[in-house]
């Protein structure tokens, strides 16, 4: 796993963070994105604003991208060569790059996650590619948002006494038309001590210790012993609308219909 993904992932470094390097009096700063992306990022140059830059999207295939960067080396050595045509290969990233919200630099801060003794863990090349294209979904939300507001602005001002003849998309909220069908597939709950676990086909994260503690101690087969010894396949029917408890620990009831109602959503 990359080093601004694990500070990320034990919430040393969070998502819409600040990090900046300077060089040559040329200040440029980045934002941390989902997954320890960098993106949002701004040059400014000496005695002027700051503005943006790499923040032109761009279509392939009908799929909108956004440029990011997976690496401070990348993203320093970018700045510094397409802005500034400058050409050095030794400039030291985790030195000279500052977290903002901490004023302390890159290197510092991982440090500080090397003494918690953190193991390394293998990166998903198919969820880089999953994160790459969420940060350009949300840049392209973003940006049209930006231009209704600017929309919505202008019509106020130039029609002070009219309404707004096109509702803002904020206030939409879908409908979802019953199917006529019965379900295909079911979730699979389980029940505990402690609280209602859903388990999906799939979960492509790193388990928890807590996991990892039950398979060594089971084997990677336990689990599926545990579901041949049952009679029949468990699957629980569709219930009705009712008040949902707000107890510390829910009830059955309602853990299932949490879980009807987020399958009933995905599409």
């Amino acid at each position: 796993m990359r080093r601004l993904q694990q500070l990320l992932q034990t919430q040393i470094v969070f998502v819409d963070d600040t990090l900046y390097f300077s060089f040559k009096k040329h200040i440029f700063t980045g934002k941390v994105a989902k997954g320890g992306l960098i993106w949002k990022c701004t040059w400014q140059k000496p005695g002027e604003e700051a503005r943006p830059v790499f923040s032109t999207p761009a279509t392939i295939e009908q799929q909108r991208f956004i440029r990011t960067f997976e690496s401070l080396t990348d993203w320093t050595e970018t700045c510094i060569q397409e802005c500034l045509d400058e050409y050095h290969t030794r400039y030291s990233s985790w030195k000279r790059v500052r977290h903002q919200r901490t004023d302390q630099p890159m290197e510092v801060l991982f440090k500080h996650l090397q003494k918690k003794h953190l193991t390394k863990e293998s990166n998903s090349s198919k969820q880089i590619l999953l994160y790459e294209q969420l940060a350009s979904q949300t840049h392209h939300i973003e940006t049209l948002k930006a231009a209704l507001d600017k929309w919505t602005q202008w019509f106020k001002q130039a029609h002070p006494n009219a309404n707004v003849p096109v509702e803002s998309i904020l206030h939409y909220e879908p409908t979802n038309e019953p199917s006529s069908s019965s379900p295909q597939t079911q979730p699979f709950v389980l029940t505990s001590d402690t609280g209602q676990y859903m388990v999906l086909h799939r979960v492509n994260e790193v388990a928890p210790p807590e996991c990892i503690s039950w398979l060594k101690q089971n084997g990677q087969d336990g689990f599926k012993d545990m579901l041949s010894s049952l009679p029949q396949t468990i699957q629980f029917k569709p219930v009705g609308h009712q008040e949902d408890e707000t107890a510390r620990r829910p009830s059955p009831e309602t853990s299932k219909r949490f879980v009807h109602e987020f399958f009933k959503n995905i599409h």
